[in-house]
């Protein structure tokens, strides 16, 4: 396997629903972009869904560096803090901006609006 990419595409995820078209959108911009996968997902449980084992087992197959980080709640702020504090990453792709909406959204802040990078919702609302 070659050695750890330049750049990555971030991809968050929530862990009840994990679309199969989003996975497969992030793969595809991860060839296109010569880049690896840096995967957040949200989720209380102990392993990730057997959906993204497979994923992430299919990517390594294809020789896409990919690294996971699982942690019970994830919200957009945070995803936007990781991405501007970790220079390797060059877009964020999410399912759909209603699906990490959090009740402090609605007060007009937006947490996307300070994402130093594109973000690619997959899945729009």
């Amino acid at each position: 396997m070659p050695g750890k990419p330049r750049r990555f595409v971030l991809l968050a995820l929530k862990g009840e629903h994990i679309e199969p078209r989003l996975l497969s959108s992030a793969s595809s911009l991860c060839k296109r972009m010569d880049a690896g996968l840096d995967i957040m997902l949200s989720s209380g449980e102990e392993k990730p869904p057997p959906l993204l084992e497979k994923f992430i087992h299919d990517l390594q197959l294809d020789g896409i560096h990919c690294r996971l980080t699982q942690q019970a709640l994830l919200r957009s702020k945070e995803i936007v803090r990781y991405t501007n504090t970790h220079e390797c990453i060059s877009t964020v792709m999410i399912d759909s901006l209603g699906s990490w909406a959090t009740p402090e959204d609605e007060k007009g802040s937006d947490p996307w609006r300070k994402l130093d990078c594109p973000l690619v919702v997959a899945i729009p609302d």
